[in-house]
Parts: structure tokens; sequence; C-alpha cells
């Protein structure tokens, strides 16, 4: 990640240009959500739906309240089993696979509520997020710092270099509690960098975050596609979403009803209708 320089954010990078780099050199998606349905009771909160995301590119989810944004992305993490439907990434069928098996495989979750730990400082809240810590097992616990403390001061070297890129650097000591809202929704994504994802799932980053913060946040999710990691995003600040993203998918009642950049889906009747319930 590469870190802003003198507090300034730099200007994010066009998706358009982002989309072509990645382009050349494509395969296959890296996630597949592929005709996914799911019922509670008799309601159906996500109805058949399917788009891709490749990687390396940033793909928003957008949509009025009760579109069913936040259950498919609960799909998309294992939160939610679907009632139909595939959810494929890198290759491997996801339904079924809990949360965390997912995180292993490289698809990481943030959340809208952070889930930092409060009592815990920057640093710590890190570290913990570190899949297979040596110190963290019981036969690291027995052998003792000289088994695990090598790989340890590495993780806290990579530590400081997300929180470099974030701006943080200075708040490694400090508890998460006493954090601004905007501070904790970067130590969400440095928490879930620590855990060396493939893909991030990003529940509204910018909500209740102040302008200055949102574009350090922006500049960040830029940066990280740049190193080739895919985004998908959940984002109701719409300015955000047209700067960060090629493609957008838009719901409404649980179904896709447009996919396009934002330019295009914006014109559409449809969408207009959904958001604003009525049509030009």
């Amino acid at each position: 990640m590469t870190p802003v320089a003198d507090g300034v954010v730099a200007e994010v990078e066009r998706p358009a240009a982002a989309a072509a780099a990645v382009a050349s050199h494509r395969t296959e998606p890296l996630l597949a959500v592929e005709e996914v349905s799911v019922a509670f009771g008799g309601l159906r909160a996500v109805d058949r739906l399917s788009f891709e995301v490749d990687p390396g590119t940033i793909v928003g989810l957008i949509g009025p309240n009760g579109a069913g944004k936040s259950t498919a992305l609960k799909i998309i993490g294992g939160e939610v089993r679907p009632t139909s439907g595939r959810v494929r990434f890198d290759g491997t069928d996801l339904v079924g696979t809990a949360p965390h098996e997912a995180a292993r495989r490289g698809l990481v979750r943030t959340f809208q509520l952070g889930g930092e730990f409060g009592r815990l400082t920057v640093m710590e809240n890190l570290l913990v997020a570190v899949p297979g810590m040596k110190g963290q097992s019981l036969l690291g616990a027995l052998a003792g710092k000289r088994f695990w403390r090598a790989s340890q001061d590495a993780e806290v070297r990579r530590a400081r270099d997300i929180l470099s890129g974030l701006q943080l650097r200075d708040k490694e000591d400090a508890y998460a509690s006493d954090l601004s809202g905007g501070q904790r929704k970067l130590v969400e994504i440095a928490r879930a960098l620590m855990a060396r994802p493939k893909m991030l799932l990003l529940d509204e980053p910018m909500a209740g975050v102040n302008r200055s913060l949102a574009r350090r946040i922006e500049e960040t999710l830029s940066s990280l596609r740049a190193e080739g990691i895919a985004l998908l995003l959940v984002e109701h600040e719409l300015g955000s979403v047209e700067r960060l993203c090629e493609r957008v998918v838009v719901m409404a009642s649980g179904s896709k009803i447009a996919e396009g950049d934002m330019s295009e889906v914006r014109s559409r009747d449809d969408v207009l209708s959904a958001y604003l319930g009525r049509r030009r």
C-alpha cells in the first residue's frame, strides 16, 4: 500500500484505467455469484442474483434500503446459506463454508459496525487477526518466545507498514475504543489486510465518516486494487462508488435490476424508480 504523503489524499485512480490494466491478463472471475436466492419465511430477500468480480477490480453493490445488499454480502461471506444457487470463489464453491474458512481461502469481510476490540490497542487488534500466529497456539505457549518471537516480529513490521499506509502509525499504542468512528473503519480495513486477503467484502465503509477520512478510505481502497486485491463494496455514498467502482450492480426488492458503470445505470428508469419511487 502506498502511504499518503503529508496528510494530503492523492487523487483516486480512475476505475476505467484500473479495469483496462486487469483486463489485459484476465482469465476467469475471482468471485462468481450464480443464481443465488434466499428466503426467510415467505419473504424472498435475494432472488436469483448473479454477477462476477474479477481480480484487482472494485465492484459496487448498490440499491435503496431493503434492496437485499447486506443479505447478499452475508451469503457471499458464508454467514447465510442460500436456498439455491452457487457462490464460487477462486474456483471453489463456497456454499456451506463457514466465514472463517472463507477467510482462510482469501475472502475477508469488514462490517458497517466495526468488530474491533475496544480494550486492545490498535496494534493488538491487528495481530489477533493474523491467521495461524505461532504464539496463539498451545504449542507456541508451551514452547515459549523463542519459538514464535521471530514470526511475531515480522507481523509487527507488516502491521506498521499497513498502519503507515492508512496514516495511523501514531495510533498503534492507542486503545481502539479511543479512536474516532472513521479511524475505527480504517482499523477494520487494516485488520482485514493482516489476513492477506485476495478479496474484501466491504459493508458501508464510508458510513458516518467525515469527508477527510472518507477520502483517505477511498485512497486506501484504490491502492488495494492497484495491488491486485478485489473488492465488493456495499455503499450508499454514490460519489465514492462512482470514483472507485468500474462497475456497479443495482439491487431492488432482492433482485438485480441493472449492471454497468455509474453513468449507464443512473440514467435508467428502473433505477430511478427504485431510488426515487417514480419514473421520468
